[in-house]
Parts: structure tokens; sequence; C-alpha cells
């Protein structure tokens, strides 16, 4: 057998913890002597110590270490259990990631002295026009463009003409903010009458009055740019008639840099 300090040398884990690892039963003496209260292992506990080391450098907690002893015994039911937690680790980077560039592009925004909330909302008029138009529920905001991608192929297959100046609008049909299973409403202005396809309609747009603010840069500008626009539209005695749209002045299809892009928020109003 072999004294809890020899057994500390061999399994490179401090006295102090191999004491926390009995109290919590974790990784208990073969024996304790009565008498004396000296702790004493075996080298078959060797490989038991050695796992709750890897454990703890993957991150796992002391009791999720002394499940996993418990339950997942056989290398096939560990390969399973890591692989999933490996599928978990993956999902918080991933999101991590995203939350890190929100970060680092908030931090250049505020770098700059103009703000979204100082730009001019203006209460436009939008005539009566006929658009191509694709509607369906996209899983996140940034499939967005598989709508376009259906608006191209119907304009494609008609041999569409596009009205000058020409109008890309996105319309978001839900009621309240969702993040995900967005209804979403893609829309090319057109010249002329078109038979529909069997995704892409051909409509009139009948004339209407919106809140509109335009705005230069990235589209996490965009919070900010609805909470202007709804400030100025309660303040000047409006309320909101209808779903929010964007209309894409220069957009990722035609700017790789996503500060150069030009988008207008706009809000169908009528006077209250």
């Amino acid at each position: 057998m072999l004294r809890i300090g020899e057994f500390s040398s061999l399994s490179q884990i401090t006295i102090n913890m191999l004491r926390h690892y009995d109290e919590i039963g974790l990784l208990q003496p073969k024996h304790i002597d009565q008498f004396t209260g000296y702790r004493y292992y075996i080298e078959d506990q060797l490989p038991t110590a050695n796992k709750i080391l890897a454990l703890k450098k993957m991150g796992f907690s002391l009791p999720s270490i002394r499940e996993i002893l418990t339950k997942y015994t056989g290398k096939d039911d560990l390969k399973q259990y890591l692989e999933i937690q490996a599928t978990e680790q993956r999902d918080k980077i991933a999101t991590m990631e995203k939350q890190l560039t929100l970060i680092e592009t908030t931090i250049k925004h505020l770098e700059h002295t103009s703000s979204v909330s100082a730009y001019s909302v203006t209460l436009k008029k939008f005539s009566e026009h006929i658009v191509s138009s694709y509607r369906d529920i996209i899983a996140s905001p940034d499939q967005e463009g598989l709508l376009w991608s259906k608006v191209e192929e119907g304009i494609k297959a008609r041999n569409v003409q596009l009205a000058t100046p020409h109008l890309a609008v996105a319309i978001f049909h839900d009621e309240g903010f969702v993040e995900e299973n967005l209804d979403v409403e893609v829309q090319r202005s057109v010249i002329g009458n078109y038979q529909d396809t069997d995704f892409v309609k051909f409509k009139q747009v009948k004339a209407f009055t919106a809140a509109t603010l335009i705005y230069k840069g990235h589209y996490t500008k965009l919070p900010e740019a609805n909470e202007a626009i709804a400030r100025w539209i309660v303040d000047n005695h409006y309320k909101i008639s209808g779903p929010r749209f964007n209309i894409y002045h220069v957009s990722p299809e035609t700017e790789s840099s996503y500060n150069d892009m030009v988008t207008e928020v706009c809000f169908p109003v009528e006077a209250q």
C-alpha cells in the first residue's frame, strides 16, 4: 500500500486535495488506519486519479467528475458522453464568438462621433407600385439571403424589368420581435405585369406613408435606428400602421464592406 504522501507524488495530486476527494466521495483511500488515521492507497487507484486530473483539465466540476466515474465506466459510454459535451462546448464557443463580434463592432461604432440617433427621420410617401415578392419562414435573420435568391430566380424566369429607382425591400411580418423562425417577405420593385412563378408572386402595392431613417454602416446599428424612429413616431403623434421593413440601398450583394452599406429603416404610419 501507498501512504498518502507517496500516492500524492505518484498521482500529482496534492495531499490536501486527496483529503478533499475523500470527503466528497470522489477518490477514497483503500484503507484508513483506525488508530493513526493514516490514509493508504493502492497502485490500482492511480488510473482513477489520472482520469480525475484529465476531466478537471476538460473543465468538468468535481460533482460532474464523480457522476462520470460512476455512470460511464466503459470506454464506449464515456466516448459517447464526451462527444455530447464536445458538441455543447462548440455551440458555446460559437455563441461567444458572435457575442465578441458584437462587442468589438460596438466599440468601433462608439469611436465615431456620429450616432444613428442623430440622423434625421423623414416622413416619406410611397406611390403605388408593382413588386416581385417572395415570403417564407427563415430560421434566423442571417438566412434572409435565401429569400432574395428565390426572387432572383423569379425575375430571371419571367425576364422581368426592374423599376427605376429600384427598391429592394425586406418586410418583417411577425408581431413583435422574434429571433427564430421569422416571417419575412422580400420584394423588388418592377415595371409591368407578369405571371406568378411557383414561388414568386407579382403584385401591386398600394400607396402608403412611412417614417424612415437612412443610415450607413453595419446591421448591428438596426436597434439604434429602430429606437430613434420609434421616438420620432411618438413625439410627432403618429402611430404604426403596418409591419416594419428595410430598404437596402447598398447591401452585401454589391458592397463587400459592411461599413459602406446603406439601409433605410421604415415604419408605415398614419396620423393619430
